[in-house]
């Protein structure tokens, strides 16, 4: 296995955190390295949400620690008391993904030794974390950043490619559609929502412009009919005719000739054939003008 982009950055986000750390003589370099490695995400907009996720945890642990440590440093009783608090106040603020830090954070202050700086060093925590999600931040959005626009865009070709190539042999081959080629443009529909789910947030951090983000909502809802509507057409073995409106479709799209059915009077399944194919064919249309293809 090669060593991948996302490791490389992170190794370079936790030298120059600690490099930096030592330059500004931070008191614990070793926190700014775990918030650097933490906020190293395999997008700049999750970056930012792992920042923000860490910087919150490590501020409410650290006000949190204080008090506790104030109040009877290192006692149990008081620490589990203190752990209750940070998790339930996560939950109620919506934080869950900082619950963990928070409470890392605030172990870490109540069983600090040294009775007069505990305030500065729940400061110093706070600094330490702020610097390490700073740098991981800078680091994944200056060096190679993820370009979720061209993964959109490379995962539709290959989706509409996989569609084109089934209704081909459905019509051509009078090969059935069967369940593995269906469950693989499934596994590609998944992975093309997630890549459109990062897009998005990173229009809404301004990362990105929203321009390319714009038509892509509307190319997986296309996605999701025609894999609904190939999925009806696998359950269909029989010789169809198809209709008149689907053959100049079909003629359209492929620049070849309908072959022509061995029956002559239409059925109610042939209906049902022609009406599903339509909506799929129609759905590839404007997909292969979007995303010309």
């Amino acid at each position: 296995m090669k060593i991948g982009m996302r490791t490389v950055k992170t190794a370079i986000a936790v030298s120059l955190t600690i490099f930096i750390a030592q330059i500004i003589k931070l008191k614990s370099p070793f926190f700014a390295g775990i918030a650097a490695i933490i906020a190293m995400q395999s997008s700049v907009a999750g970056s930012f949400k792992a920042g923000k996720s860490r910087m919150l945890g490590t501020v409410l642990g650290a006000a949190l620690g204080l008090v506790c440590s104030l109040i009877s440093p290192t006692n149990p009783i008081i620490i589990g008391i203190g752990v209750i608090i940070i998790i339930h106040l996560c939950n109620v603020l919506e934080w869950k993904k900082s619950a963990t830090i928070a409470a890392i954070v605030f172990l870490s202050i109540t069983y600090n030794q040294e009775p007069g700086n505990r305030l500065n060093y729940s400061l110093y925590r706070t600094l330490d974390t702020f610097v390490g999600i700073i740098i991981a931040t800078l680091v994944n959005f200056f060096i190679l950043p993820p370009n979720f626009k061209d993964k959109v865009h490379f995962s539709c070709n290959n989706i509409l490619a996989e569609s084109l190539n089934l209704v081909e042999s459905l019509i051509w081959k009078n090969k059935n559609i069967n369940i593995e080629e269906l469950e693989h443009i499934k596994n590609n529909l998944k992975t093309l929502e997630d890549y459109y789910g990062t897009l998005r947030e990173e229009v809404e951090l301004n990362i990105c412009k929203g321009e390319d983000c714009k038509h892509l909502k509307n190319t997986y809802d296309s996605f999701k009919d025609i894999y609904d509507n190939l999925s009806i057409l696998s359950g269909i073995d029989f010789d169809p005719i198809i209709n008149r409106t689907n053959t100049q479709l079909l003629e359209k799209m492929y620049d070849k000739k309908v072959p022509h059915s061995h029956r002559n009077a239409m059925i109610e399944m042939d209906i049902v054939f022609n009406y599903h194919l339509k909506i799929i064919l129609e759905e590839m249309e404007y997909l292969i003008e979007i995303l010309n293809f």
